[in-house]
């Protein structure tokens, strides 16, 4: 399977209660992130923060990304964070992952993602 776009850039995958400068659980997805903060201030008003996005990461359907263990409209718990474009970079908290263009040749993962404040100064995002 494959992205529907070209990947821009990667990405290291941290698991619950594993950080930097420890080894990722997953290293090195490549991965096309867009960012997506107005949709994020204007729809689900009524929801929680917690639930809410600022970022959209597409990455490939083998690619092991995981939202955790969190009930509709609260807060995932146990969720990965992402950081782009590797453990040095800026993190992003996994909010949902879903399974797009199933059967298609572009079947990939659409990983919703909540950027956390990165490590002042910074050239990253």
């Amino acid at each position: 399977m494959s992205l529907p776009i070209p990947g821009n850039t990667t990405c290291d995958v941290y698991r619950s209660g594993n950080a930097p400068p420890a080894a990722p659980d997953v290293a090195g997805v490549v991965c096309h992130l867009s960012a997506d903060y107005e949709r994020r201030m204007e729809v689900g008003e009524s929801d929680l923060g917690t639930v809410r996005f600022t970022h959209v990461l597409l990455v490939d359907l083998a690619a092991d990304v995981r939202s955790g263990s969190g009930q509709a409209y609260s807060a995932p718990a146990n969720g990965d964070t992402v950081y782009v474009p590797d453990r040095n970079g800026t993190p992003f908290r996994v909010v949902f992952v879903e399974r797009k263009g199933r059967g298609t040749p572009s079947d990939h993962k659409r990983v919703y993602l909540n950027r956390m404040a990165p490590t002042w100064p910074t050239s990253n995002l």
